[in-house]
């Protein structure tokens, strides 16, 4: 019933007062989409999404920060950065359907795809060509709360600037935990942090508070026009001993 009224008051205010857009758009996000997101369990939050088309992909469902122009500055500094670091095993979580990944020939010993959707998760099996040296496995999980392989890189594209902190603090003991060597994940250097429900989104600084991470031994900016004002867009190599 809530849902009808908003949609109706927000068609009305489109018309006549297009000036209370934004207005409208912050009740909307604290009165009616953020309670329901906290209802949800991140599986369900995140199958919805995908259900839904919610990050409106149209070359990947994953949404437009998976296209391959957009992908076009880390999966050229992927494959220096995995050679540099003598990387041999890499979990890719979350992987979406694998559009861009599938496309970087990485040298690995062992390749793991992982999402807590599970049809996307095939969609990634599906992708990678069958001529390939490299293991690969495909796996169903959750970031926050299952336990993840032991790997020389965990790689984290796009993730956590979707989780609330509480989720984004699980999230990293769970990498901790894991015993791995390396997180490479998207920050935005200089950013303030502000909290929101897991399944919105907003950027983030890893080194500023709460979360505090020292500076990373690599900075990779994907030179992101789309949309703009991210050019700040960037994954920072982490070694996870470091880590807070």
């Amino acid at each position: 019933m809530l849902v009808r009224v908003f949609k109706a008051a927000k068609s009305a205010i489109k018309r006549r007062f297009p000036q209370l857009v934004p207005v409208y758009g912050s009740v909307y996000r604290h009165l009616v989409l953020q309670p329901r997101l906290r209802r949800m369990s991140v599986e369900a939050v995140f199958e919805t999404i995908y259900r839904k088309n919610g990050w409106g992909g149209t070359e990947s469902p994953s949404g437009t920060g998976s296209t391959l122009a957009a992908t076009a500055a880390i999966r050229q500094a992927l494959p220096k950065l995995v050679a540099s670091f003598n990387i041999r095993s890499m979990l890719d979580i979350p992987c979406g359907d694998g559009h861009w990944m599938s496309q970087v020939r990485i040298k690995l010993n062992r390749y793991i795809g992982a999402d807590v959707v599970a049809d996307l998760v095939a969609s990634c099996a599906a992708c990678w060509p069958s001529n390939e040296n490299t293991d690969r496995e495909f796996l169903r999980l959750d970031l926050i709360v299952h336990q993840l392989p032991s790997v020389d890189l965990i790689f984290c594209r796009d993730c956590l600037v979707h989780l609330s902190f509480a989720n984004i603090r699980s999230a990293i003991a769970n990498i901790k935990m894991s015993g791995s060597t390396y997180l490479l994940t998207t920050t935005y250097p200089g950013r303030q942090n502000s909290d929101i429900a897991t399944g919105e989104w907003r950027p983030i600084d890893l080194q500023a508070m709460p979360f505090g991470f020292p500076p990373p031994l690599v900075l990779v900016n994907e030179q992101c026009v789309d949309p703009p004002g991210y050019r700040d867009k960037s994954m920072g190599l982490w070694r996870i001993a470091d880590l807070p």
